[in-house]
């Protein structure tokens, strides 16, 4: 007979409810890593089938810094175990990572105060991994450099001009030290939002585009981007990404937002995007662009919940910061994306919790399959997800775990020391999303109906000879159901949950969390009661 015991879950187990392996490779208390799109900051170099973990850093007090950690594939193991260093001797943040295509060695951008004015910085690493970083300085006021790095080793950075924050400038470094005098890249079209705007490379040529999203722009909002085929030297003009079509409940006025890009294996160039309507909430969609598609716009994910129990946090709408990168044997492409539960709220700072999100296409775009989300609802915040590549059929994605929704640095809720994560997924995808059978190391834990009024049941296997227990919580964290042994799980490896709390009283319609337990792992899924 299995033994039911009484116990809370009072911390993250990352391996709990997670699809495929998922380590912690640092933290941070500074919960407002991206302002608009996600600049890469998780990258895979797919010769040497390193991983690069590139984040912003603070711990209460301490000044702001950029971390970074490496996990070596020659030896299996992460650099820093699940710290990170610093990648800068003075207080810095806000930049992107790519890693040298040439070399192997981490590239990072960031911006911080040298000789009396506030700049653009690069760091460079002397070797693949290695965590000893030199530096180039670029010219004064400009400010957050994403930054990508083309065959030919140069390197590449979209900057905000620190006087207006409105303005888009580029500026290339190569040779090392040697920065080119920054251009204004929008004109004629208009300048980004503050914070607004990304850059990407090709890794099998000099090609390099910067993509923004237009400030002050009637509605709808209007997405540009601008071409090089030459590393930078000279540019295509600016132009205008087209509108997908609206879908279905969507306001005429929706706009485009959270552009990231990507050029394929053969050098063509990819956008997603999230679209969201008027008011940047909801209905929200992820969609794809290639113009050799016909259509040339895929919808990845459509998303509009019928009820909102909480906004999402700062900055943000539904589905947004998608990622894209490609499979380099079959061309699959892959996608990542943010998207907060419309039920499963934070209390003490009234926001919806986040999961991560990903969907599969195995014909360059055409279609999406698979929509699923790799990160389960619980009492965690998972945000700013970054797809990094693939190593050995797994995709490689890096998140950041909120204990507590909302940004703590823009006034939503406490700030909290949250996990940096990276999870690796077996790929290629298979299976539904819908009411998915959790696997964890000999667990096996699945709900039907997951959306329930009066009766649902659930259904688990355990490792052999394990004490274990099965409780239900609300959204708080409180306990709600635990069931006894009496329930005879072990001859059944089910039970009924008839939506009654310990004491017989029929609980509240809402989201509710099932935790399965041994001494030493858990799995946790979500259930949700209508009526």
């Amino acid at each position: 007979m299995t033994k039911i015991v009484l116990s809370v879950l009072l911390t993250i187990v990352l391996s709990s409810g997670q699809i495929g392996r998922t380590e912690t490779v640092g933290y941070t208390t500074y919960d407002w890593q991206f302002c608009g799109p996600v600049y890469s900051w998780c990258r895979v170099d797919p010769v040497r089938e390193n991983i690069h973990v590139y984040w912003l850093y603070q711990e209460t007090s301490t000044p702001r810094n950029q971390r970074y950690n490496f996990y070596n594939n020659s030896i299996g193991m992460w650099n820093w175990a699940d710290t990170g260093i610093n990648v800068y001797t003075t207080p810095s943040g806000f930049g992107g990572f790519d890693y040298h295509p040439i070399t192997g060695v981490g590239v990072a951008g960031t911006h911080q105060t040298y000789a009396g004015y506030i700049r653009a910085v690069i760091a460079m690493d002397s070797a693949p991994g290695a965590g000893n970083f030199r530096y180039t300085y670029g010219p004064a006021l400009y400010i957050h450099p994403p930054i990508a790095v083309t065959n030919d080793g140069a390197i590449h950075c979209a900057l905000i001009d620190y006087s207006s924050q409105d303005s888009l400038f580029y500026a290339r470094v190569q040779p090392w030290d040697t920065w080119s005098t920054p251009i204004n890249i929008p004109p004629p079209a208009p300048q980004p939002f503050h914070h607004n705007l990304n850059i990407i490379s090709s890794k099998t040529s000099n090609k390099v585009v910067v993509f923004w999203h237009a400030a002050d722009d009637p509605n709808p909002q209007r997405a540009f981007y601008r071409l090089s085929n030459n590393g930078g030297i000279n540019w295509q003009p600016s132009t205008q990404l087209p509108f997908p079509p609206a879908p279905p409940g969507f306001n005429p006025s929706y706009g485009l937002s959270s552009l990231f890009a990507m050029f394929d294996h053969q050098d063509n160039l990819h956008f997603i995007v999230a679209v969201a309507d008027s008011g940047f909430i909801v209905p929200a969609a992820i969609w794809h662009w290639y113009p050799a598609n016909n259509p040339e716009w895929s919808q990845v994910y459509f998303y509009n919940p019928e009820t909102i129990a909480a906004y999402c946090a700062y900055n943000s709408f539904f589905s947004c910061r998608p990622s894209i990168v490609q499979h380099p044997n079959n061309n699959y492409l892959y996608v990542a994306w943010e998207q907060f539960d419309s039920l499963n709220y934070e209390p003490s700072s009234n926001r919806a919790r986040a999961d991560i999100w990903i969907a599969e296409s195995p014909d360059n775009g055409l279609t999406w399959h698979n929509q699923r989300q790799i990160t389960f609802p619980n009492t965690t915040d998972k945000r700013y997800p970054c797809l990094g590549g693939i190593i050995a059929d797994s995709l490689v994605v890096a998140y950041m775990i909120d204990s507590v929704a909302g940004s703590g640095i823009q006034g939503q809720g406490r700030l909290t020391r949250n996990p940096i994560a990276v999870q690796r997924i077996p790929i290629p995808l298979t299976g539904s999303a819908e009411n998915p059978i959790l696997q964890v190391s000999g667990f096996t834990l699945s709900i039907s109906p997951n959306l329930f009024s009066s009766h649902t049941t659930i259904r688990f296997t355990l490792p052999a000879s394990n004490q274990a227990s099965l409780q239900i919580y609300d959204v708080t964290g409180r306990l709600i159901k635990s069931f006894t042994d009496n329930q005879q799980l072990t001859t059944n490896n089910y039970l009924v949950w008839d939506g009654k709390d310990n004491n017989g009283m029929r609980v509240k319609p809402g989201i509710y969390f099932v935790s399965l337990k041994t001494s030493n792992q858990s799995v946790t899924t979500r259930i949700i009661k209508i009526n």
